[in-house]
């Protein structure tokens, strides 16, 4: 997923989340300090960092918004003392160890993308071994809730006659479906649960599994769970995407049951939350139990994943499988000869014009497989991490 420069720009602008981070890096900055940044962005913090007195500032970002970032570092005076690389930290050698990280990759939850292996790389080759972090660790709750609203519509859309059509039969790609949610706290039934803790210090494994439980002095009808997380910057200064009137930009995470499940007065209700990454993604599976106060199990609820939303055909679950035997369709022999001609030695225009004498490629005229190349050379030049 690529940022704008306006989505750099919303984060900024949220108080909550920002105001956390600048009053961390007013106490932790000092004119010893040798800053890494993290997912930089367009520089803001980067920039902050060095306006605050850091001796020097590397800010890295794999989004192209960084190229505005030498501009911003000018604007502000302090261009000789911030380095900006575009791409992924991974593939950065800096000229020295950084002793203070400023990090902020996450999405609606801590885990997100690849977070957790550039943050266990760079503790590897780019940080100091007494290097500080402003970013400690996130605390991941939950809690029982109603639908918010948007999601009810949906689901109800979802299970009905909508127009003389019965939409029934997408109703389970529906509600196995996570929503970015800005839940009210009065559709919140029961306090937060802490379902775990992810320390930056520590974290090794990108996977995640949390338990939490609750027992309700009331009965309740339970329809789905708010998760989200609280971040602790640095000693005593940190932020919360909690549900509230001023929640932060990163939202919770809205996972709906399948069906309204019924909770008895003083019996057990158990989550199971799992993030588990697939490729340079994540899957959340969620599902729980209600136990009486005996301890025998009332209910038991089917296991939920987001992969259960994915919309699949049946030719594209067969190419998933291992026994698949794989060809080359016109886009993918479109790919095999633009690759074959990318030597250092044939201009883009050289290519394009290539790319359409052989008819058969999609591409209908030389300005149409221009468009097309640019596309793909963001992904076939990628990788390599370049100093601006």
């Amino acid at each position: 997923m690529s940022y704008s420069v306006i989505d750099y720009v919303a984060m900024i602008g949220d108080p909550v989340r920002t105001g956390a981070y600048v009053r961390a890096l007013r106490k932790m900055v000092t004119h010893d300090s040798v800053v890494l940044d993290l997912g930089a962005g367009f520089g803001f913090f980067a920039v902050l960092a060095a306006k605050l007195g850091a001796k020097h500032v590397y800010a890295i970002e794999p989004d192209e918004a960084i190229g505005l970032g030498p501009a911003l570092a000018r604007a502000n005076g302090v261009a000789d003392r911030v380095t900006f690389f575009q791409g992924d930290a991974r593939q950065v050698t800096l000229p020295e160890r950084a002793n203070l990280l400023i990090e902020d990759i996450r999405g609606v939850m801590p885990l997100h993308r690849e977070r957790v292996k550039v943050v266990c790389d760079a503790r590897e080759r780019l940080l100091t071994g007494d290097a500080r972090r402003v970013a400690l660790r996130d605390r991941i709750w939950a809690a029982p809730t109603r639908h918010p609203a948007a999601v009810r519509s949906d689901i109800e859309t979802a299970g009905a006659d909508t127009y003389g059509v019965d939409l029934r039969s997408v109703r389970p790609q529906v509600v196995d479906g996570w929503r970015r949610a800005k839940t009210r706290v009065e559709d919140m039934l029961l306090p937060g649960g802490l379902l775990g803790t992810v320390d930056l210090a520590t974290v090794a494994e990108p996977h995640f599994e949390g338990n939490a439980r609750w027992m309700p002095d009331a009965p309740l009808v339970v329809e789905g769970f708010v998760v989200w997380f609280d971040a602790e910057l640095s000693e005593g200064e940190g932020f919360s995407a909690a549900p509230g009137p001023e929640q932060s930009v990163h939202g919770c995470l809205y996972l709906p049951l399948r069906e309204p499940l019924p909770v008895p007065a003083r019996a057990d209700l158990a989550l199971r939350f799992c993030a588990i990454q697939a490729a340079t993604d994540y899957a959340w599976t969620w599902e729980c139990t209600v136990t009486g106060s005996d301890g025998s199990e009332i209910v038991r609820t089917a296991r939920q994943s987001t992969l259960g939303a994915l919309a699949v055909t049946r030719g594209r679950l067969s190419a998933m499988s291992e026994l698949h035997r794989p060809t080359l369709g016109a886009e993918g022999r479109r790919w095999r000869d633009a690759i074959a001609l990318i030597d250092g030695q044939h201009s883009s225009g050289e290519i394009a014009n290539a790319l359409v004498r052989t008819g058969d490629r999609g591409c209908t005229s030389e300005s149409e497989a221009f468009d097309w190349l640019q596309s793909a050379l963001q992904v076939l030049e990628s990788g390599d991490a370049t100093k601006l």
